[in-house]
């Protein structure tokens, strides 16, 4: 096998619940994919699990975002909830922080799934590929899945772009 040989990927379910496609989240902004590529997950429990190994990047303020940069190199967004983030971090318990590093299926928050639905949100968690132009043959097993086991989506990872100007 060739050391340029194309890296196979996964993620996992960050819930316990039904993988469903972006396609069908109530947000035009993650529908259309023009954050990423990715899935979602309308959960039935509060416990979020990190799809990938790799290092959190980001925790957003309101605690209902969480931005971890994969091994392999991609940019993942779990967003708990559509809306959430005029709750301003209430119904969300972080269980990482910045800097810190995760394995796939590692817990990374708590949500208040009751709290969420009483405000007026939504639960259903999109789980995005902000930087996936390189990804090929892109797979998804939708359905019933269990947060932190399931493999909902697969990729090859192709090539890396060269830099412009370069042969």
């Amino acid at each position: 096998m060739s050391v340029f040989s194309k890296q196979r990927g996964t993620l996992l379910s960050v819930a316990d619940g039904r993988a469903i496609p972006l396609s069908e989240v109530p947000d035009e902004a993650f529908s259309s994919g023009m954050l990423g590529t990715g899935f979602a997950v309308e959960p039935v429990k509060g416990t979020i699990y990190s799809p990938v190994d790799g290092m959190v990047e980001g925790v957003t303020d309101s605690r209902h975002a969480y931005s971890i940069r994969s091994d392999d190199g991609l940019d993942v967004l779990v967003h708990i909830g559509v809306d959430t983030v005029k709750l301003g971090g209430e119904g969300f318990l972080p269980l990482v922080d910045e800097g810190d590093r995760v394995s796939a299926g590692d817990a990374i928050a708590r949500a208040d799934l009751a709290a969420i639905r009483a405000a007026g949100c939504r639960t259903v968690t999109p789980v995005l590929v902000a930087n996936g132009e390189g990804l090929e043959n892109v797979k998804f097993k939708l359905g019933n899945v269990t947060g932190g086991k399931s493999t909902v989506m697969l990729y090859k990872k192709g090539a890396e772009p060269k830099p412009k100007g370069h042969n």
